[in-house]
């Protein structure tokens, strides 16, 4: 039976997360930015079950499926979960009336998710795997992070550890480009933009544990979905402060979790025939844009290599933390003609 779900949001924290706890329950995942995405994805791939998110930019989670259930017609549609951080009675009957029957609220813990594919009638085959560097203990760093509840962002990730923190390192990409998405909005007026960015930024913080940061992005997307311009602008200047400092600490706290990791699984240098066959798988996973499948190898690489390798690795890396896979080829390509 087809097993390949879609993960559908503008979120990157949030596919990350859904794609992470499908693929530990046995699922192929396929992910989509955007719903113009999701439509082009699904005009080439039958798709068992497709996570839809409902507010995002260009084109809606609704109009979305209304047109893959267009591109379907005569054949099996598949079947719709839809998300929403808010999912209050006009977001559920928007959903219903499209014939979208189950909704669930972000974010999504691993629990709820098994509940309802069990309620669809979706067996879960996998099982969960723990994560490398499970072993470290970032209890004291991150209680450290102001505003945040990493027990509760740990849990939402199913209590990994590695997961968790590979979330919010996605999150200080997302956090950044909202931060300069709002900064060059501030003299243009532009409210519909700003709750946008509003909306993203409250996604973000939900997803991990940040339920204060949360709650001011809520507050401020409400503000400028009704046009209050005197408080979205009497209030951005101090909202942006705290959402960088943030942001900065989330990824100190990464960076004492990579280079810890990196200790500890650090080894000898590989062979020139081994770190060729590890280019290769590594290349392979990069075209089915493997997230995880990647960090991973990226994590082993860099802990066995020096110089030159180690370089062109981290240049891979940086281009997988955009999650632009067109530049990490890029880079693997420079890579492997340098060898």
């Amino acid at each position: 039976m087809n097993n390949v779900v879609l993960v559908v949001d503008d979120n990157a924290a949030n596919i990350f997360a859904l794609s992470t706890m499908l693929r530990q329950m046995g699922f192929e995942v396929d992910e989509a930015a955007s719903g113009v995405e999701a439509i082009n994805l699904s005009c080439h791939k039958n798709y068992r079950l497709i996570l839809m998110d409902y507010l995002m930019p260009e084109m809606d989670g609704i109009q979305a499926i209304k047109q893959i259930q267009f591109i379907m017609k005569g054949q099996e549609c598949p079947v719709f979960i839809g998300l929403s951080a808010t999912l209050d009675e006009d977001v559920t009957a928007t959903f219903q009336k499209v014939g979208v029957d189950y909704l669930m609220e972000k974010p999504v813990r691993a629990e709820q998710l098994k509940e309802m594919l069990d309620q669809i009638g979706i067996s879960v085959t996998g099982e969960e795997e723990d994560s490398p560097g499970e072993e470290i203990d970032m209890a004291n760093v991150l209680s450290e992070i102001e505003g945040l509840n990493y027990e509760k962002g740990i849990d939402l990730m199913a209590g990994s550890v590695g997961n968790y923190m590979k979330v919010l390192k996605v999150c200080v990409g997302n956090i950044r480009e909202n931060e300069v998405a709002l900064d060059s909005m501030k003299d243009t007026g532009q409210m519909r933009g700003f709750a946008l960015h509003f909306h993203s930024l409250k996604g973000i913080f939900l997803n991990i544990g940040a339920d204060e940061l949360a709650g001011q992005s809520k507050a401020l997307e409400m503000a400028a979905k009704e046009e209050r311009v005197d408080y979205v602008e009497s209030n951005l200047d101090g909202y942006m402060g705290r959402v960088e400092r943030f942001a900065r600490q989330i990824q100190a706290a990464w960076d004492h979790y990579a280079s810890f990791r990196s200790e500890t699984i650090r080894g000898g240098e590989v062979s020139g025939s081994e770190f060729a066959s590890q280019l290769e798988e590594l290349k392979q996973h990069i075209e089915d844009f493997e997230y995880i499948e990647i960090t991973e190898m990226l994590d082993q690489m860099l802990a066995g290599c020096r110089d030159e390798k180690r370089e062109g690795l981290q240049e891979i890396s940086d281009a997988i933390q955009a999650f632009d896979y067109d530049l990490a080829l890029e880079a693997w390509e420079r890579l492997e003609s340098s060898l």
